[in-house]
């Protein structure tokens, strides 16, 4: 080209070919920073704040867009901090709860307590230089802690048949004990350890098989099994009470898990379906599985003709509940997956430690609202405040970022993200019931993720939905802070013993009390 005299066009084709070539490099380097991270530090996604100190510092020496007055930047976190710690000082002030034990610490509230007394030898109880009897001043008290484990109690209940010698006609029998489960020797409190067992600490059956034969009771596997499955259809009329909570809740969050199930007819015998997951008012959790990822199935089913809010990802699944074609919902945006992608190239692109800045800022506002007990009211007001400059300050460097990078690059793609849903992004600013991201709804999911770990596949597509169903329940309680066995037990006693269905309600977590041994089961009308 330079001897045909196109010295313009062999400058081009040098300068697109450099380019290509950086490009390139910059995405190998990604992605070994990518690797190195998974190898170290798994998933997580927290920055040290010197590493982040660090690239701001390189950002400012390249005089990097829209990093203006460095100094005022500190300032305004300095100021934040102090305001927080303020109000955090404020707050245990006027609490009267016990403080949580620290890190590292251990508690033993939830232990039995034994009193023994322990008297002094009568062969000690003469003062050894006078020889008078001596007098009690005091005790000194220590503490041993035991472990008592656990075992099976097998109840007979010998019920009292009484005929008449005369007319040599009928029965009476006393009456039996509460069944749960029809055929089944299992008591309530061993099918709630089961439930509890499998879902809440993610024990395999056959693992419950060896630890119950270690305690005395062996049991089947296929038997375990068969009363997880009468457990799951013994509170599907409670998991549908527990829907129409969610479908009725102010803000409804979702997000969904993959989940492998046995099947005959799929290639391998195993297909992959999803667990749904809906949050209604951070408390109310409902799973749903459906056997495929297809948002027929999911979310356009059960959120089908909502108008209220909708918190989830950006997914193009969930498009069809704001456009009118499944409802028409107000979107929510999730500003941890906005924050995820850039946090994804921190280890070569100085240039995303200022957005990442910001974005701590957008929490540490929260975190001052949490510290001084807003309520939603005045959390609006310091959102709009203090959260709403930090917004425009992003809102700039994405824009800025987005004109000045190639659209292929992944700087630039993250930037178009949060651009494309700014309007749900800042949404949150305008109503103080609405949090930032869909952390709460994505932590619900982490039980599924490491049951799945441990039992790998589900049965079946009935077994995976009885599981569903169960994880809705110990899930909401969690979120109510209810202990799991406890409600489990007395929620199958009361379902066995013919619970009224207009009454189911009273059962749902939210609502449940830990019973009396007086309290009567309601009889069914």
């Amino acid at each position: 080209m330079l001897r045909e005299g196109k010295a313009e066009e062999t400058l081009e084709y040098v300068l697109s070919a450099l380019e290509s070539v950086l490009v390139k490099t910059q995405e190998l380097e990604l992605l070994v920073a990518k690797l190195r991270r998974a190898s170290w530090s798994g998933k997580s996604e927290r920055m040290d704040p010197a590493q982040l100190s660090l690239l701001l510092d390189v950002l400012r020496a390249q005089g990097g867009p829209s990093v203006e007055a460095p100094e005022l930047e500190a300032q305004e976190d300095a100021q934040l901090t102090q305001e927080i710690a303020a109000a955090e000082r404020t707050q245990a002030d006027k609490s009267d709860a016990p403080s949580k034990p620290e890190r590292g610490a251990w508690s033993n509230r939830g232990a039995k307590k034994q009193s023994h007394r322990a008297a002094v030898p009568e062969s000690d109880r003469a003062c050894r230089r006078c020889g008078q009897s001596m007098q009690a001043i005091g005790c000194d008290v220590t503490r041993r802690l035991e472990y008592v484990p656990g075992h099976f109690v097998e109840h007979e209940h010998q019920l009292e048949k009484l005929a008449c010698g005369q007319c040599k006609e009928g029965v009476t029998t006393a009456p039996a004990p509460v069944q749960v489960l029809e055929r089944s020797a299992a008591g309530a409190s061993l099918l709630a350890h089961l439930v509890v067992s499998k879902f809440v600490d993610h024990a395999p059956l056959h693992r419950l098989h060896r630890i119950y034969a270690r305690s005395g009771a062996q049991i089947p596997v296929s038997t375990l099994s068969d009363w997880v499955f009468g457990v799951g259809d013994l509170v599907t009329p409670l998991i549908d009470r527990l829907e129409l909570r969610v479908r009725g809740a102010y803000i409804a969050r979702t997000d969904a898990t993959g989940l492998r199930v046995l099947d005959p007819e799929s290639p391998g015998n195993i297909q992959r379906g999803s667990i749904w997951a809906v949050v209604g008012d951070d408390r109310d959790v409902l799973f749903r599985y459906t056997p495929t990822g297809e948002g027929a199935t999911g979310p356009w089913d059960f959120l089908a003709g909502r108008t209220g809010y909708i918190q989830a990802d950006a997914a193009s699944v969930f498009d069809r509940l704001f456009n009118g074609q499944a409802a028409s919902a107000v979107e929510i945006g999730c500003w941890a997956h906005g924050r995820r992608r850039l946090v994804a190239l921190q280890d070569t692109d100085c240039r995303v430690a200022y957005p990442l800045k910001l974005i701590a800022r957008l929490y540490r506002v929260e975190h001052l609202a949490d510290a001084q007990g807003l309520d939603p009211g005045k959390r609006a007001e310091l959102r709009k405040t203090r959260a709403s400059p930090i917004l425009e300050r992003l809102k700039r460097w994405f824009v800025t970022t987005a004109a000045g990078e190639p659209p292929s690059s992944d700087l630039a793609k993250a930037a178009a993200y949060c651009l494309n849903h700014w309007t749900a992004l800042t949404r949150f600013v305008e109503d103080g019931r609405v949090s930032l991201d869909n952390n709460l709804c994505e932590s619900q999911l982490r039980d599924i993720a490491l049951g799945r770990k441990n039992y790998l596949f589900a049965g079946s597509h009935d077994a995976a939905r009885r599981a569903a169903a169960l994880y809705s329940l110990t899930r909401t309680c969690a979120q109510y802070g209810v202990p799991p066995l406890p409600y489990f037990t007395d929620l199958l006693t009361k379902l066995g013993a013919g619970w009224p269905t207009d009454q189911l309600d009273d059962l749902l977590p939210h609502a449940w009390k830990a019973p009396s041994p007086a309290d009567p089961i309601p009889e069914q009308p």
